[in-house]
């Protein structure tokens, strides 16, 4: 079945519905393959082999938001989750799919550095683990209730980050990610397996539904693809925070920018280097960029993540014909 017609079917037996799932795979079996690899290639190219359309984005994809209700509106209020380190008066906007079960780890790690170290070496800690280790001791979904409870009004002396990501990079890990690696539930993906037109196609409308209505489902994995300037109260407070640029190789410019802000909070007086690079919470990133610059696909994704690209200054993608 071709994968348009097959996104028209999917929208017909797949409504916008309310989730209450939780972060993470609850079943063992789920949770040992979190961070494995999916190596059925034969599969993924059959379910991906239709011939895309041709797009109907002319132009660039800032003149075509700009002047039209096609895009996906900028600043929808999604949670948010700050995980702090208040020794180190540090708290870090955890963000779907940049970086965040790595920066939960390190926040964790800095939150309760010795029995952080005492699980591990009791336990073998996963990345996973390591990252629900603290989960509820050092999460605040509000930053009021951060202020409330470490008596910091005026944040002065603290630090307020979030790492970003390009926008399409990031969609597409999380397609890798939810689709490919991790398929959950009888119907994965918006019921489109992991045939990435259909997904694309299908993740396009249920955005504009639930922007429209002005209500978000919250499924598990629309957290993982809602634009990322629906985080964080971008919209009123984006002047506050340092934006930390996600990299392909994170030991490189995005750890030691990390690492900047640790020095300059304190985090030197650590036993380990800054107290984070012996903590070992920096996994390897597996994700493999898949073509999607072609045609309709591009543009579709286009109209998810544009405002996004604004917001946080990456340049803008080449859209193939």
């Amino acid at each position: 079945m071709h994968s348009y017609q097959r996104f028209v079917r999917q929208s017909e037996e797949y409504p916008i519905s309310n989730g209450d799932m939780q972060d993470a795979p609850k079943k063992p079996k789920q949770m040992k393959t979190f961070f494995s690899l999916y190596h059925n290639m034969d599969e993924i190219l059959e379910q991906n082999s239709d011939v895309i359309q041709p797009r109907v984005l002319n132009g660039s994809a800032h003149n075509f938001c700009n002047n039209t209700d096609h895009c996906i509106r900028p600043f929808m209020r999604h949670e948010t989750r700050y995980r702090v380190a208040p020794d180190y008066k540090m708290a870090h906007c955890v963000v779907h799919k940049s970086m965040s079960t790595v920066i939960t780890g390190i926040m964790c790690y800095l939150y309760n550095r010795n029995h952080f170290v005492k699980v591990d070496k009791q336990m073998n800690m996963s990345e996973w683990d390591k990252a629900s280790l603290c989960r509820g001791d050092n999460t605040f979904r509000h930053l009021k209730s951060l202020q409330r409870k470490y008596n910091a009004s005026e944040m002065d002396g603290w630090s307020l980050s979030m790492i970003t990501r390009d926008p399409i990079d990031r969609f597409v890990s999380g397609y890798v990610d939810r689709c490919i690696r991790v398929a959950e539930g009888p119907s994965p993906c918006n019921g489109c397996d992991k045939n990435m037109t259909c997904f694309i196609l299908s993740e396009y409308e249920r955005f504009k539904k639930q922007a429209t209505k002005g209500v978000l489902t919250n499924t598990f994995e629309d957290r993982h693809f809602y634009p990322q300037n629906w985080r964080c109260d971008i919209k009123t407070m984006r002047d506050k925070y340092e934006f930390i640029r996600y990299s392909s190789d994170p030991s490189k410019q995005l750890m030691e920018d990390l690492f900047k802000i640790g020095r300059r909070q304190g985090t030197a007086r650590e036993p380990t280097v800054n107290g984070i690079r012996g903590a070992n919470v920096l996994p390897r990133l597996r994700h493999s960029q898949l073509p999607i610059s072609r045609g309709l696909l591009i543009g579709m994704v286009l109209k998810i993540t544009e405002h996004s690209y604004r917001v946080f200054v990456y340049p803008e993608k080449k859209m193939d014909p």
